[in-house]
């Protein structure tokens, strides 16, 4: 549990981050898979937390690269 609170925070930290020092991304975000797979107890699985993470991250690193 501990590290799906962490991962979630991660996601709201990036997210928050992409909102204001880079709005122009905020289109692509729609654009990420965001298959979140429940565990059965009606809970978002970690492997899906982190993936979506990732692909945050992801999008970042390369909008940096370009830019």
């Amino acid at each position: 549990m501990k590290q799906q609170d962490s991962l979630t925070k991660k996601i709201s930290e990036i997210t928050a981050k992409i909102q204001t020092e880079y709005p122009e991304l905020i289109k692509y975000l729609d654009e990420i898979p965001r298959n979140f797979h429940s565990t059965g107890n009606g809970k978002v699985s970690q492997k899906a937390l982190q993936d979506y993470l990732n692909s945050l991250n992801d999008l970042l690193k390369t909008y940096a690269k370009e830019h």
